[in-house]
């Protein structure tokens, strides 16, 4: 018999909706187990703004087998930007069946009309940040990069069925690092930063003041951030916090900073992709995994984040921030480069890597239905 239960929010209260996935990818070649104790801290809360409102752990139940689960909530921060009276839908999994499914979205659509929501969207990332969002909906020939989700083709079917609708797509790019256009960017970097007098630099995380940084990125990001995206420009210890949990789980950074004088007007970021090096240890850090992230070699990195201030834009600084990166890239031995999650809406980040060679290889949709 198929029964639907709200989780108590702690460690061992959430440890069916923990394992559940472990299940169900058995023997994915593709699938990567996410950094189990990262997640843990982030399901329950720990520097996660989002969690800090209204949401609940749905898990379905076959008798006594976990078979579906779902995570809904509500951004209260989010619906004040927006004006909107919306709520999300987060880390959906589900065996090869619609009733299963069924349960747990029924539960979860519930929960958010008793808490006044008028429209629901999702998938969404799990925590405050913007790094992963959506079901895959084309890719599906290969592991994720870092933070990606991934999801069997049915999951898109079971939404669908559902009477969920496209609410946007989310692209990646994929660039070999060999087919980089640098003779073209060497020069036209130059030309810009003598003609628009700004200079970038590779900024390493564990040798800056890190405070500072947040609040210099910070800045950039409020400075730049569309008026027309359905996110929130993360705070100073919004930052700050993902800082420190950069630190804790790697040793490879590359994060460019543009400069006009002191003042900063453009960001980029990228991660060593250690989906790889986690599949092998089963997401786990401990007792001996974190021996792959710290002594595993990385061959590929995403570009997750890149802003250029207003007054800035369309004067190449973009092209001096990815040339930098190349070059960091490039004597740390990385071969491929991915640019992920561009919004279908967001027009010049998309001519941007496809100015590079970079091919689209990936898309993952958000889904929306009215409550």
């Amino acid at each position: 018999m198929i029964h639907v239960e709200v989780l108590e929010k702690s460690k061992n209260g959430i440890r069916d909706f923990m394992e559940l996935p472990h299940r169900l990818y058995q023997g994915d070649p593709n699938w990567v187990p996410p950094m189990y104790s990262m997640q843990l801290r982030q399901l329950l809360g720990e520097n996660n703004p989002l969690l800090s409102g209204e949401h609940a752990f749905f898990m379905a139940y076959d008798n006594e087998r976990p078979v579906a689960r779902v995570l809904a909530g509500v951004d209260d921060r989010l619906n004040e930007r927006i004006g909107e009276k919306r709520g999300y839908i987060s880390l959906f999994e589900s065996e090869n069946n619609l009733e299963y499914a069924r349960a747990v979205l029924d539960a979860a659509m519930d929960y958010l009309r008793g808490l006044g929501m008028a429209r629901v969207v999702g998938p969404n990332t799990p925590g405050f940040d913007d790094f992963s969002k959506g079901l895959l909906v084309m890719g599906f020939d290969g592991p994720p990069m870092l933070f990606n989700p991934y999801n069997p083709s049915y999951y898109n079917d079971f939404f669908t069925a559902y009477g969920l609708t496209k609410h946007r797509d989310h692209y990646a790019y994929h660039l070999t690092l060999k087919d980089f256009p640098v003779g073209t960017y060497q020069g036209l970097s130059e030309l810009a930063q003598k003609r628009f007098k700004f200079r970038v630099k590779h900024v390493d995380l564990r040798r800056s003041n890190t405070p500072k940084l947040a609040a210099e990125v910070a800045r950039v990001i409020a400075e730049a951030f569309p008026d027309t995206w359905e996110l929130l420009p993360p705070t100073q210890q919004d930052i700050l916090d993902e800082m420190r949990t950069l630190m804790h789980y790697t040793k490879t950074d590359l994060i460019v900073m543009a400069y006009a004088d002191e003042r900063p007007v453009g960001i980029l970021v990228c991660f060593p992709d250690y989906n790889r090096l986690l599949k092998a240890s089963f997401g786990r850090l401990f007792p001996l995994g974190w021996l792959s992230l710290t002594f595993g070699k990385i061959r590929a990195v995403r570009c997750s984040m890149m802003f250029v201030t207003p007054d800035y834009q369309n004067k190449a600084v973009n092209v001096a921030m990815m040339l930098t990166a190349f070059d960091r890239a490039k004597a740390l031995g990385v071969e491929e480069v991915e640019a992920s999650t561009i919004d279908e809406t967001n027009l010049p980040s998309i001519l941007a890597a496809e100015r590079t060679g970079a091919k689209r290889y990936r898309v993952y949709r958000q889904y929306e239905m009215s409550l």
